[in-house]
Formats: C-alpha cells, structure tokens, sequence
C-alpha cells in the first residue's frame, strides 16, 4: 500500500506544479512553457488532465494553452501521416495492379 500512496502524492505534486504554471500561462518563459506541454502530453492522465481543466481558476488558461500547443500537429505527427497515406496508396495500387 505504501507505494501506491507515494506515486497518488508524487502524481498530486506533479498536478499542483502544472496548475502553478497553468496560472501564469500567457507569461510563462519558453523554458517554463516546455514542462506543462510535455506534462499533459506525456504524463498526465485523463483524471488529471480533467482536474485541471475543471479547475476555476486555470481553466481560460488551460483552454488558451489546449488552443495554442495541444491541439497542434507536431512534425512527428505530420511525418507518421504522410508515410501512412503512403503506403496505404502503395498497398491499393499494388493491388489495383496485381487485380488487373
């Protein structure tokens, strides 16, 4: 049991850091601005994500912050597409071509 109650407190303190930094959100520092993104990107779970989008007092932020970096396709994003439709247009021709 003691374990699962260190990772709630650890995951508690990681939530109340990205809250923190939500607050300031317009006027966060690039290298501040990093954290919170990865954060919600990598490490949040949707509980956590939920409680800080409900929260009062950062939710402009957090919608502000969803708009401006969240809901952005990144390179990656944008390669894995492209190499997708790819070889999905590969596989069909191939078999157009082996159909015909």
């Amino acid at each position: 049991m003691e374990p699962e109650m260190q990772r709630g407190a650890i995951r508690n303190e990681r939530r109340a850091y990205a809250k923190a930094l939500m607050a300031r959100y317009p006027d966060l520092p690039i290298a501040q601005l990093d954290d919170p993104v990865r954060w919600f990107r990598k490490e949040a779970s949707a509980l956590d994500v939920g409680l800080i989008s409900m929260d009062d007092e950062v939710s402009q932020q957090y919608a502000f912050l969803k708009r401006d970096k969240l809901d952005r396709f990144a390179i990656p994003d944008i390669v894995f597409m492209l190499l997708f439709w790819s070889a999905m247009c590969a596989i069909i021709g191939g078999i157009g071509y082996l159909c015909s």
